[in-house]
Formats: C-alpha cells, structure tokens, sequence
C-alpha cells in the first residue's frame, strides 16, 4: 500500500473499534525492579508481583503477553522498534505496552540510564506503525513523574435544607490517533507502590479490569480504576511525617475516536 495509507479495520462511523481480528494482539511488559549501581536508584520491591499481576490479567483478555525484566534503555528501545517495524499486527485488535520503572517529571528509567517517554509511543503512529493503525494502541506507565505529593481533601456529606453502511468510503485519520496512555500519577507527582503488594495503580487496574471487562469498555473502566486507588489507598508511614496520609490519582490521556470493548475470543 503506497505510503500514507493504510486498511481501514472498522466503518468509519463505528463506535466501537473492532475486535474481532484472528488474534487480539501483543502485550508487551517492561519491569524494572534492578538498577545499575553508578544510577544511584534503589530497588523497586513489589514490582514482581505488579509484573505477575499484569501478565495474568492481558493474558486472560487475550493478549499474547512477553516479559522483559531490567533491560538498559538500548535493549527497550530495540524492543519497542521489533515490535513497532518487524511485527505485523494485520490480523491483530490493538497493542498493549504496560512499563514499570523509576521516573522523574520528564523521563523514564531503564537499568542504567533515562529515556523520554514519547519513544515508547512514538513508533506506533499510524504513519510509523501501518498494521497498527486505526486500531487501538494501549500503554499503561506505572512510574514517578516527580516528586510533587498529594495530601488531599476530605469531602463532608452536607444535608441542603430543602433534601429529603459506508465501510468503503475512504477516511483520512490523524497519525497521532487511537492512543491510550495510562500514567499512574499526574505530571510532576510521586507514583506510590507497596513493597508487598505492588503499586497502587496496578492492584486498581488488575482489580478493575478482572472484575468489569466483561460488560464495560475500557475508558469507563479506567475511571473506575482511578476512583477505585483514590478512595481504597492513602499513604500510610507515620514515621516519615511528611510522607504520610497522601493521595494519588491516575492520568488518563486519550487520542482514542472509538470503545474499547475485549470482547470474548472464541
């Protein structure tokens, strides 16, 4: 197909994406619990289990699901390059990359060293990535954007006195189209985890998405999975004043045009 075009997988008009290719798609999962010692980083304890949690849950929803553990910032993005330039994703629904590392405001971490997050996205434009397009591209980035903490503000609940067939027409889409980007915290905020039980936002979206990707597409239930940490989890280290009682809440930045629906594969 010449460049600038790519097939179209669903009716212009179709309010959901479809689904109902051969195969759902690859799930990629980068965990990074080892750093090397020069980059002053200390270990990511929980991280395993976000990574076991993880891999269960895109299995189930039909992914065909890979595990990198620790990889350098060179090996992620030869990872990201096979998957994007020597995968064919024709006969596939979407794509779901979940990354699981250190972070700062404007980076991500590798083993040994940072990267800016736009190259995990930026090789599956439609333009970059032609089997992938139109089709939904799914990244869920459990890491600090900063430092920046959330102590929150308590809601009191206050009585008010007065209570008691056009498939074949041609359509041009943006090549930034279709992404869903999941960051566990908002710009320039600490991303918590439990040593234990892994992160906040993991355990709310393996929680979420096991119990409603049934019946509920994958926007709403990501609002789900937000209300789910922002109401089920607070910081608890008294010790470390400054550090306890905090909030978080999850950012959610969509250029998706249609539902996400996993719908069963038989």
């Amino acid at each position: 197909m010449p460049q600038g075009f790519a097939r179209m997988s669903v009716d212009r008009d179709a309010a959901r994406y479809n689904m109902s290719h051969k195969q759902r798609g690859h799930c990629v999962i980068f965990n990074h619990r080892h750093f090397d010692q020069h980059t002053g980083l200390g270990e990511r304890n929980g991280t395993d289990r976000d990574r076991d949690q993880a891999q269960a849950l895109f299995t189930n929803l039909g992914f065909q699901v890979t595990v990198h553990n620790n990889l350098r910032v060179h090996e992620i993005k030869e990872k990201i390059q096979d998957l994007a330039f020597d995968v064919n994703h024709s006969e596939c629904d979407a794509l779901a990359v979940v990354f699981m590392s250190h972070g700062e405001q404007d980076v991500l971490w590798g083993r040994d060293g940072t990267f800016k997050p736009d190259y995990l996205f930026e090789n599956f434009k439609a333009d970059q990535c032609p089997t992938l397009a139109g089709k939904p591209k799914l990244f869920f980035i459990q890491a600090c954007r900063g430092e920046g903490l959330d102590a929150g503000t308590t809601l009191v609940h206050q009585k008010t006195r007065d209570e008691i067939d056009s498939g074949y027409q041609a359509y041009k889409i943006p090549n930034t189209a279709d992404f869903l980007v999941c960051w566990s915290t908002i710009p320039g905020h600490f991303s918590w985890r439990n040593t234990t039980n892994g992160s906040w936002f993991m355990q709310s979206l393996v929680h979420v998405l096991t119990r409603d990707s049934g019946h509920e597409d994958l926007l709403s239930m990501m609002t789900s999975v937000n209300r789910h940490m922002i109401l089920n989890f607070e910081s608890n280290c008294p010790s470390q004043h400054h550090m306890h009682g905090k909030k978080q809440a999850a950012c959610i930045v969509t250029t998706l045009m249609r539902k996400v629906y996993f719908t069963q594969k038989y």
